[in-house]
């Protein structure tokens, strides 16, 4: 910033001008001085204009950013909540396919029970037509003996 450039000029007129004996003042050019203070005078509208500008940006990029990280946090949000629907469906099918299986198990229990049920009959109504047979057998079997 020139304004800086300028006031060390003044800085520098004051530590080089000549100082009065037994004191701390110097002597320095009035002409030199207004000189420089005219220019301050000059460039200070301009840097402040400056400032202003980087101060404006600097509050333009701000926004933005808060705009964005806006943005993103609505994004996020959206996507969680795509998830947790997606969740709750996976949850929901996995529950349907459990309820699916437990009734194909008992369903298949019932079948198995069934089943032995009706072999236990047809082997109980052959052990009863064997024993039939058997004793049929046994009958002719003493006759045979009777008969020699």
């Amino acid at each position: 910033m020139k304004v800086f450039e300028l006031l060390k000029e003044i800085e520098q007129i004051v530590e080089k001008g000549n100082t009065l004996p037994f004191s701390s003042k110097a002597l320095v050019s009035p002409e030199e001085i207004i000189e420089i203070v005219d220019e301050i005078r000059a460039q200070l509208p301009k840097e402040i204009e400056e400032a202003k500008k980087i101060v404006e940006t600097q509050d333009s990029v701000i926004n933005e950013a808060q705009s964005e990280a806006n943005r993103i946090k609505q994004d996020a949000e959206y996507r969680l909540k795509e998830l947790i629907d997606t969740n709750a469906i996976t949850k929901n099918a996995t529950m349907q396919a459990e309820n699916i299986v437990s009734g194909a198990q008992v369903s298949a229990k019932e079948l198995r029970v069934g089943t032995q049920h009706y072999a236990d009959k047809v082997l109980y109504n052959l052990q009863l037509q064997l024993k039939t047979l058997n004793e049929e057998i046994e009958k002719n079997r003493k006759e045979l003996k009777t008969i020699q």
